[in-house]
């Protein structure tokens, strides 16, 4: 069984039953246009209140019974900044529930737990996408359901315009074509966007930030906050962002990459700047390892020049998930030493203007946690994390199984 989330026109169907008519499978097209499909929040409450079940109430639970019950997953997108437009992200940000809390190693890597059973993933895309990173982005998005890279495919001939990809496909570090302005006038002034769909009391984007604006302050630097998933601060955030010169987009990872909420308010913005500007960013995920965090990292470092900026660098770092559980008295003296590092990474930046400092580039810690580290945790950890995330879903009123599988039935 094979499903098509098409992002794209009805009229596109056609088309991509003809490039997978090669395949033997049952191919179910799903046009997601007909449908009413929000952006996740990050809510957790698909993992630890209802497990299984989004809270959001629209038509995605059309879509995860149908998955429950599926081998492959397409994704039929348009493409913005050379990565799939926000409504092709949008429809697999949902996919989360089809994951559970608890954490295993599989194959080497810190990973959620299945829910129901292995799902390869594929990509096909209209206009100008770059293949390289799509294709690294899909192998990693089916690692993370146990399953293979489809492969991906492009509908039309690439449109010429201007991007920053070379003619190898490659990723050009620096797309504006300069090397990373280190010596820049120190700011005096920044500009923060909180990239989290997760509302800001609930927001462990929002607690890294105000560690963060804590080390600026010291140094004397004044900030401005926007949190986007206030949609009623967009028009001002634009604004804001095309007249300042100093901007930091703070975001966590979302399926590998940018979430899709922040991915729309990008696409919103004008290209022709009425002044240059510096965009650094802080990216952050639940998971410890760097390496999780990489691909994400790599595509950051092409929108600077898409939106008219400069490159400030990426403060990148994993181990983020409990800063929301703080009551805890352990967990809160393990992330009050998180929120500490992320003060003078405040600091760090007040002095030097970008993410490019030695001390920027140590933060994010390991690449992957060693051996002794993943042995470690499969023979004690493993339970103690396991009975504190079940602490928090008994906390937060959940009756059922944090494994539990509500869509079984729609199983062959």
């Amino acid at each position: 069984m094979t499903i098509v989330l098409n992002t794209l026109e009805d009229s596109f169907s056609e088309q991509i039953n003809e490039l997978l008519a090669w395949k033997d499978d049952e191919i179910d097209i799903i046009n997601t246009a007909d449908l009413k499909i929000m952006h996740c929040m990050g809510c957790n409450q698909c993992w630890l209140k209802t497990p299984g079940v989004c809270a959001i109430k629209d038509d995605y639970e059309i879509v995860l019974k149908k998955l429950a019950a599926t081998d492959n997953l397409w994704i039929a997108a348009d493409t913005k900044f050379g990565f799939i437009d926000y409504r092709g992200k949008q429809v697999l940000d949902r996919i989360v529930p089809m994951l559970n809390m608890y954490i295993e190693f599989r194959d080497g890597w810190e990973r959620h737990q299945l829910r129901y059973h292995a799902l390869n993933f594929g990509v096909i895309y209209k206009g100008n996408g770059n293949q390289k990173l799509l294709e690294e982005w899909s192998t990693r998005v089916a690692r993370n359901m146990a399953g293979r890279s489809l492969g991906v495919i492009a509908l039309d001939v690439h449109q010429a315009e201007s991007k920053p990809f070379n003619a190898n496909g490659n990723i050009v570090e620096n797309a504006s074509g300069t090397a990373p302005d280190t010596a820049a006038t120190l700011p005096e002034h920044v500009l923060i966007l909180n990239g989290s769909p997760r509302v800001k009391k609930n927001s462990n984007t929002n607690k890294i930030i105000q560690a963060f604006a804590e080390g600026l302050e010291e140094a004397g630097i004044t900030h401005k906050l926007y949190s986007l998933s206030n949609h009623a601060e967009w028009d001002e955030a634009r604004e804001a962002f095309m007249t300042s010169n100093n901007i930091i987009i703070a975001l966590p990872l979302f399926v590998e990459c940018l979430p899709s909420l922040l991915l729309e308010f990008l696409s919103t913005l004008p290209t022709e700047r009425k002044q240059p500007a510096k965009l650094s960013f802080i990216l952050h995920s639940g998971f410890d390892e760097g390496h999780q965090l990489r691909l994400g990292e790599k595509f950051l470092k092409t929108l600077p020049a898409q939106l008219g900026c400069t490159y400030g660098g990426t403060l990148v770092k994993g181990g983020s998930f409990m800063l929301r559980d703080r009551e805890n008295s352990y967990i809160k003296k393990m992330t009050d030493k998180i929120l500490t590092s992320y003060t003078k990474m405040g600091q760090s930046f007040a002095l030097n203007g970008n993410f490019f400092t030695t001390e920027a580039q140590k933060f994010t810690g390991p690449e992957q946690n060693p051996w002794i580290a993943r042995l470690l945790f499969n023979l004690i950890f493993k339970r103690i994390v396991k009975k504190n995330f079940e602490r928090i879903a008994q906390e937060w009123g959940c009756t059922r199984p944090l494994n539990d599988k509500p869509y079984l039935a729609q199983q062959r």
